[in-house]
């Protein structure tokens, strides 16, 4: 049985009629892991159904506690790079067995089928990793319920602005749907980066009145970009000291460029001290 698929919250947004109006979705914070997969036997299988060698004898010490398929990220403490963890993980069980493994559950497919609904498979997931008690087993935790984009967008922001890379939206009555991509687990993540030059800045409000609220951001097309997401420290400072920030080359992320030119939430990531403005693409 093929993975899920997940679409990317935009792209449904994009339609005349998005079909996630009305519905309301479990949201979790998208982990940067591999996919894996158990099928209650002692094999941890990659996304493409293959036994990670380096985590057998990992998958030894839980099986046979479950008969469906559980499903989960895997994450490698302190490797937060995916590239590392794919070498690690790929090791043969004679180099070395992963250290510092663990599992992020998320999901349960039972024997009965695909047609059980998300949150009773998500209430067996837990059922499972609460009798494992291991304590490299975890569940992903639900960050809210809502029928709300304002509420998801809201969650994913404060996701991305903690460092993370997004936030994974499942639809609370939906089936499993195998191979396919709809509005049944869509994502909301950044998916684009780009270069500017800081070329001004504008005050904040709220919270940030009397500190820097947002930067103005040139494209090489002269195309102008208001762009927050900065840290508390970095507003301050350059709010007081603007010439530290001006004329740098800064990245970016956001979720799409859209047909204008413009970005989708873009957000600040960091000064790019390796180029100048004749650098930029």
């Amino acid at each position: 049985m093929k993975p899920q698929k997940a679409l990317h919250m935009f792209q449904e947004s994009d339609k005349k009629n998005p079909k996630y109006i009305g519905h309301e979705y479990n949201i979790f914070e998208k982990h940067d892991g591999w996919y894996g997969y158990m099928d209650g036997c002692e094999f941890i299988c990659s996304r493409q159904g293959r036994p990670i060698p380096s985590l057998l004898e990992f998958g030894k010490d839980i099986q046979n506690v479950f008969s469906g398929r559980l499903i989960f990220e895997i994450l490698i403490e302190g490797v937060p790079d995916f590239h590392i963890m794919n070498g690690i993980l790929n090791r043969t069980i004679g180099d070395c067995s992963a250290k510092g493994v663990y599992l992020m559950v998320h999901d349960y497919i039972p024997l009965e089928g695909v047609d059980t609904v998300f949150a009773d498979r998500y209430a067996m997931a837990s059922a499972i990793v609460r009798e494992l008690d291991h304590p490299s087993i975890r569940t992903s935790p639900i960050l809210a319920t809502s029928n709300s984009k304002q509420v998801w967008e809201a969650v994913a922001s404060e996701v991305l602005m903690n460092g993370g890379e997004g936030v994974v939206l499942k639809r609370v009555d939906a089936p499993y749907s195998p191979d396919k991509r709809n509005y049944d687990l869509m994502k909301i993540k950044e998916e684009v980066t780009a270069d500017l030059i800081v070329v001004g800045m504008t005050e904040g409000e709220g919270k940030y009145v009397g500190t820097l609220g947002a930067l103005i951001l040139e494209d090489k097309d002269f195309g102008r970009h208001s762009v927050s997401g900065m840290t508390d420290q970095q507003r301050d400072e350059w709010w007081a000291n603007p010439e530290e920030i001006k004329g740098r080359v800064v990245e970016i992320k956001a979720m799409k460029r859209l047909a204008d030119g413009t970005y989708r939430e873009p957000r600040f990531k960091a000064i790019r001290y390796d180029k100048t403005y004749k650098d930029i693409d």
